[in-house]
């Protein structure tokens, strides 16, 4: 990966994040609290299925 790309990419990154912080009020109120927690759901799988992918690379690295 080239430095340019990686700084371009960060920069976007935390401008959605600005963006979706400064709405989330709005956002609460269109979806809800059951579409929080749907989506507090969604999260915390993506998040595991993340850890697990790191997890089985680094030990595959391990044992080679």
């Amino acid at each position: 990966f080239e430095m340019q790309n990686i700084i371009v990419a960060v920069i976007l990154n935390v401008i959605v994040i600005y963006i979706v912080l400064k709405t989330s009020s709005k956002i609460e109120r269109i979806i809800g609290q059951n579409g929080i927690n749907i989506i507090r759901k969604i999260f915390g799988v993506i998040l595991l299925a993340i850890a697990v992918k790191l997890f089985t690379h680094n030990i595959k690295l391990l044992f080679i």
